[in-house]
């Protein structure tokens, strides 16, 4: 392992947080990033006494043609070679709904899981893995959590053939002593500091403690390269812009779009319409105002919003970047950190 991490690398700015760093380290059609994949889903999983030893990629993603595409693919998609169906996905964000989408996630898996005609024994078993940059169960203390399908009061498995697997990083903190550290924690650190030139020795630590070599690797020879460093920050920013734009960005336009349009078309309404009638200007005026302020305010909220975000992910501030997103007073609070009121 070499000596610094972050010598003749793009890796502070390529965070394994981001979902598409993730999937392009984990999720290419390369046998360097199956190893890697393999090395991960064996300790979230817990295969050491059956490891996973092969593993199809069913949705691999090509960076040669897709790169500053609109991309639309977040998780990764494969089979082990005893069977198992899986879905790897790296989710920021949106972690209200999320839960929701796992379920679909899962029932689309059990779907696949089956070929028509075959005895229900045969049936393949379906895991959903989600590693949350964040806290999605503030109630459960681990950073691992499994949800499978039980009876509620006594708790009896059902099925064993859906399980989903919860690895959320808001839950692990580099004041932990490595050695105290369980294999899945040290998994947890490695994902939310891989990036962090300020916690490079701790992240080494953990690469001496546990064997993550072919993630390290993987993720090292994609750093290195500045053909898919560009590639990867064109597509970083305009996969966040989208996420941003799409979820949250209409919903603040439309905030201060409104409340511009009141004040510009009363305004307007009023001027215009001693010109031509009072009553027909107030109420042209108040629509043409509204309209424009609409537009005005959500082009601006836009704007202003899509650069909050910017910032946040620069400075890899995910906890910060849920919570703008959750909480409009504390967002207001960012505008004024950040100087974009």
């Amino acid at each position: 392992m070499t000596a610094d991490l972050f010598t003749g690398t793009h890796r502070s700015q390529m965070p394994l947080t981001s979902d598409y760093v993730f999937r392009t380290v984990f999720g290419r059609d390369r046998e360097d990033s199956r190893a890697a994949l393999i090395e991960i889903l064996n300790i979230i999983l817990d295969r050491r006494s059956d490891p996973i030893r092969s593993i199809i990629i069913k949705n691999p993603i090509d960076t040669a043609e897709k790169s500053g595409g609109k991309q639309t693919v977040m998780d990764i998609r494969a089979e082990t070679g005893s069977g198992d169906l899986l879905d790897i996905e790296m989710q920021a964000g949106l972690l209200i709904v999320y839960p929701n989408r796992i379920v679909l996630y899962g029932g689309r898996l059990v779907n696949s899981s089956l070929q028509r005609g075959a005895d229900y024994d045969k049936m393949k078993k379906s895991i959903v893995v989600s590693i949350i940059n964040g806290t999605l169960f503030p109630a459960i203390p681990s950073c691992h959590s499994v949800f499978q399908v039980r009876e509620r009061e006594t708790g009896l498995l059902l099925s064993d053939r859906l399980e989903f697997h919860f690895l959320e990083l808001g839950k692990v903190h580099a004041d932990k002593s490595v050695s105290e550290m369980t294999r899945i924690e040290k998994l947890a650190v490695y994902f939310k500091y891989a990036s962090d030139e300020n916690k490079k020795d701790y992240v080494q630590e953990i690469l001496a403690e546990e064997d993550l070599a072919m993630s390290e690797n993987a993720y090292r020879t994609l750093t290195q390269d500045e053909i898919e460093f560009e590639k990867m920050e064109t597509e970083i920013r305009s996969e966040f812009h989208r996420n941003t734009e799409l979820a949250y960005a209409r919903k603040e336009g439309r905030e201060e779009g409104i409340g511009i349009g009141r004040e510009e078309g009363i305004g307007i309404g009023r001027e215009e319409g001693i010109g031509i009638g009072r009553k027909e200007g107030r109420e042209e005026g108040r629509e043409e105002g509204r309209e424009e302020g609409i537009g005005i305010g959500r082009k601006e909220g836009e704007e202003k919003l899509n650069q909050l975000y910017l910032l946040l992910i620069k400075q890899n501030r995910m906890d910060d970047l849920q919570k703008a997103a959750e909480d409009k007073a504390y967002r207001q609070k960012l505008y004024r950190e950040f100087g974009l009121e």
